[in-house]
């Protein structure tokens, strides 16, 4: 039967076996991300609004020009372009053009934006 043996050290205060750095920023910032929740419940509800409606706002683009690379042309296309059109002025009305700036700084928002210039679809 083998042994037990005690952690080895890696030369500095870290032990094998301990949480790497990066757990522990999570875990700050998740008790970060909870107590301001508490203290500000209004604009923590307003952030979730916000981050739930830029995602459909994104899925819906990418639902439609997924659509649109489809299309092999003529009315089919067109649809398609009046729907992105109709998106288009849809977002940027939201807010007086504060959602349709946010959603141009979203994370998931250059793939789309790639994809729109590729497919010629200007906003």
């Amino acid at each position: 039967s083998r042994q037990l043996q005690p952690p080895q050290s890696l030369g500095s205060s870290r032990v094998l076996g301990s949480a790497p750095p990066r757990l522990v920023a999570a875990m700050g910032d998740s008790f970060s991300r909870t107590a301001s929740s508490c203290w500000d419940p209004e604009g923590t509800a307003s952030l979730v609004r916000r981050k739930k409606a830029q995602r459909a706002a994104i899925n819906q683009y990418t639902e439609l020009l997924n659509r649109l690379e489809q299309c092999q042309g003529g009315q089919d296309r067109d649809g398609v372009l009046s729907e992105i059109k109709r998106a288009d002025r849809e977002m940027m009305a939201k807010q007086e053009g504060k959602f349709w700036a946010g959603l141009q700084d979203h994370a998931d928002w250059p793939p789309l934006r790639e994809k729109r210039s590729r497919l010629q679809v200007q906003p």
